[in-house]
């Protein structure tokens, strides 16, 4: 019976041993996603440039870049609300996400221009 007790024991510990934390896992998503899909083809005046996980902010990080139409700071800035709650709502409904929005990591997102890539067009963060 002890011989038991302690074979179910030793193998719990080793099966919570090789379980991956959840920033671990977040961190692992983030840089196969970069690796495999980005830069993403551009959708509807963007693209993906990375995904990128900020351990110490527990913050999943979207790079993405605006192109043509889209590329205008003045027009950022003048439907930023809209631009935000689109982004909010798409976050918020995300089923693929849902783990990670239970375990409280954050979002954020940070658009830059394709035309100058050094400027940021629009930054912000979303916490879960």
């Amino acid at each position: 019976m002890k011989k038991l007790i302690f074979i179910a024991t030793a193998a719990a510990f080793l099966l919570s041993a090789c379980q991956k934390s959840i920033e671990d896992r977040a961190e692992q998503e983030a840089r196969d996603y970069t690796r495999k899909f980005c830069p993403t083809p551009v959708d509807n005046y963007s693209r993906t440039d990375s995904l990128v996980f900020d351990r110490a902010a527990r913050t999943f990080i979207y790079y993405c870049t605006l192109t043509d139409v889209m590329d205008d700071p003045e027009l950022i800035e003048k439907n930023s609300a809209e631009l935000t709650d689109g982004l909010q709502r798409s976050l918020r409904e995300s089923t693929a996400l849902k783990l990670y929005k239970d375990a409280g990591i954050d979002f954020k997102y940070v658009l830059h221009s394709e035309k100058n890539p050094e400027l940021v067009l629009y930054e912000k963060d979303f916490p879960m």
